[in-house]
């Protein structure tokens, strides 16, 4: 299949892999963590590096920037670090760090004990902590809700971590993520899309173009798009429209597993990290515009000011 390759290619930059990856709430800086525990700091207009910091002891499965411009990391090393650029201003050590959400202004982290843990954002200091029933996979937040993605289900908390609703997962909700208006929740399993509409609790299934598990997904900051990327057997990258989730861009697959993708805060630009060492960065445009072209679908865009699935109305 026919597709253009990325605009520019950071190659080699983590060694046994890229693993996390997030731009700044100023879209000017993008941070990419790695396999072996290094961080990498970019500057996203000249993807120039800006720094580095080697504090893990195991790889990055999560980056957090803060409004401050400061930035919270957590590894399988049970380590959570609170950076200023490539400082360290603060520490914990727990149990793995799953992931990461920022949450009423609170950063809260999933570990493998199947515990959350909530730390005040400017210290790192400890202010609670919650035991789930079953093995924490992804954290997404918006507004007053914190989705906790487990194994078979999604929980939803309150302000005060009481869960007041639980939505069925038939399938592990990899990567989970709110829609911008809070309004659908998406998350990628084997083969297939995974959606929910928040006020019904409706769950949908949408197949894909990917030959297996898509390890991550992107909505748009408007929401009128989400991305998808692969890992095992194609690794692809695929753009989908919102108002039917049908695909407008395709881009060339990494060599090897993909392991995450990212919009910028403005929306004009994508990154995506691999087990191939690389961060890859794509310009927008095309699809942003309706352009057509030989990774597109084919079609003009759908137009949607919304950027919800017909069944969240």
């Amino acid at each position: 299949m026919t597709a253009p390759p990325p605009d520019r290619v950071l190659a080699g930059i983590h060694e046994f892999g890229t693993t996390a990856l997030a731009y700044t709430s100023d879209g000017l800086r993008l941070i990419s963590g790695g396999f072996r525990g290094e961080l990498r700091i970019w500057d996203t207009a000249t993807q120039r590096q800006l720094g580095e910091a080697h504090a893990h002891r195991g790889a990055v499965r999560a980056i957090l920037p803060l409004a401050s411009g400061d930035f919270v990391s957590g590894g399988e090393d049970g380590r959570l670090i609170l950076w200023h650029g490539s400082r360290i201003k603060a520490q914990s050590v727990r149990a793995d760090v799953i992931a990461l959400a920022l949450f009423q202004g609170r950063v809260v982290s999933a570990h493998r004990d199947r515990r959350l843990r909530v730390w005040s954002a400017d210290t790192l200091q400890a202010l609670r902590e919650i035991a789930v029933e079953d093995k924490v996979v992804a954290l997404s937040a918006s507004g007053n809700r914190l989705a906790v993605g487990l194994d078979r289900a999604i929980v939803l908390m309150d302000t005060e971590f009481r869960a007041r609703r639980t939505l069925p997962a038939r399938h592990t909700p990899h990567d989970l993520q709110f829609s911008p208006d809070g309004r659908m929740l998406a998350a990628g399993n084997w083969f297939r899309l995974s959606l929910w509409d928040v006020a019904s609790g409706a769950a949908r299934s949408i197949p894909t173009e990917h030959n297996g598990l898509l390890t991550s997904v992107a909505f748009s900051p408007d929401g009128r798009y989400l991305a998808t990327l692969g890992r095992h057997t194609d690794s692809a990258i695929r753009v989908l429209d919102t108002t039917d989730f049908k695909v407008v861009q395709r881009y060339q697959a990494h060599d090897l597993c993909g392991a995450m993708i990212r919009f910028s805060p403005d929306g004009n630009m994508m990154a995506s990290g691999s087990d191939d060492e690389s961060v890859r960065l794509y310009r927008a445009a095309s699809f942003q515009s309706g352009q057509t072209g030989p990774g597109s679908a084919g079609r003009p865009r759908a137009q949607s000011s919304s950027g919800a699935t017909p069944s969240s109305h």
